[in-house]
């Protein structure tokens, strides 16, 4: 991306830099290192911006008003502070967002929130801080990743593949719940 001069933003979760993504629960049982310090300061040396993903990756639909409010402020005061660099847009775990969310985000400094849209949302006009997201994942192709920037159909299998992982995503919900 830095060969291409390609703009780029990471979404961290501040709890978990350096550790295991404890928090998915997958079938394979399978876990991936986050990055750490050293790695994420690479990326901003190398002209990346950081953003918010919360603090513990935790659905923001079932918490109220104040562990929100934790999720989302103290994550971007802790990577401001970690990395001294300005943190202004959060993506919302799972991709679940509401007003509220939306919200809070805006009362905390954010000037832009990342979340995941249905269809009919790509149809009508999102709020100018309103960002629609589609995941990037290890296990995306080159051709995959250039169907999430296109449009019309190419766009569209991208947005039905993500609302299959986002359904796939409640189990993950649901087995945290039970913890």
């Amino acid at each position: 991306m830095q060969k291409y001069n390609v703009p780029a933003t990471i979404f961290l979760i501040s709890s978990y830099i350096g550790k295991l993504n404890e928090w998915d629960a997958n079938l394979g049982w399978i876990h991936f290192k986050h990055l750490d310090k050293e790695e994420i300061t690479e990326l901003i040396q190398a002209g990346w911006e950081i953003g918010s993903h919360g603090v513990n990756h935790k659905n923001l639909k079932g918490l109220s008003k104040r562990e929100i409010e934790s999720e989302i402020g103290e994550s971007k005061k802790y990577l401001e502070n970690q990395f001294n660099t300005k943190v202004s847009f959060y993506a919302s775990p799972f991709g679940k967002i509401n007003l509220n969310i939306l919200e809070i985000a805006l009362n905390k400094g954010y000037k832009g929130v990342c979340g995941f849209y249905s269809f009919k949302r790509y149809r009508t006009t999102l709020q100018i801080f309103e960002i629609p997201r589609l995941a990037v994942y290890s296990t995306d192709s080159i051709k995959s990743i250039d169907r999430k920037l296109s449009t019309g159909l190419r766009l569209k299998i991208e947005i039905f593949k993500q609302s299959i992982t986002n359904f796939c995503s409640n189990a993950t919900i649901l087995v945290n719940s039970l913890r």
